[in-house]
């Protein structure tokens, strides 16, 4: 943003840019709605009284997945869009947490056959999230 934008604010942006913050708060907004449907289905069949079973059950435990693909489809618009620098954050970003994730299932491989309890998915996944975070941290921090 140039100086003059800086000193008048929000109003002196320009459209890519504009489109860029509304195509990034859409996926943040799918992705939260994502989490939540998950964490609430998650509740409903872990603490409800009644067995799921049949289409009900089925259905109420795909509904995250409604969100969850739009917030994927938004995230790969707001990429897509994107200036070639926040690109390459978010790339360095995916990059660095698909390789935490890496090392960490291979490294916890042997102590899952010898004495670690089975490690569950919600793990790998949370391993992976932070390793992203901390890359897109560490790209940004780079790039100062």
């Amino acid at each position: 943003m140039t100086q003059k934008a800086e000193e008048c604010g929000d109003r002196a942006a320009t459209s890519h840019e504009r489109r860029s913050v509304r195509n990034i708060n859409v996926c943040f907004y799918w992705t939260l709605l994502f989490a939540a449907t998950f964490l609430v289905g998650r509740q409903v069949f872990k603490y409800a009284d009644w067995a799921p079973e049949g289409p009900l059950a089925w259905g109420l435990s795909m509904v995250p997945l409604i969100p969850g693909v739009l917030a994927f489809r938004a995230f790969l618009n707001f990429i897509r869009e994107a200036d070639e620098m926040i690109r390459q954050i978010f790339v360095e970003g995916l990059l660095f947490g698909v390789g935490v994730v890496m090392v960490f299932w291979g490294a916890i491989q042997l102590p899952e056959h010898v004495w670690l309890p089975k490690i569950k998915a919600d793990i790998v996944v949370l391993v992976m999230l932070l390793g992203f975070c901390f890359g897109i941290l560490r790209a940004r921090w780079r790039r100062k």
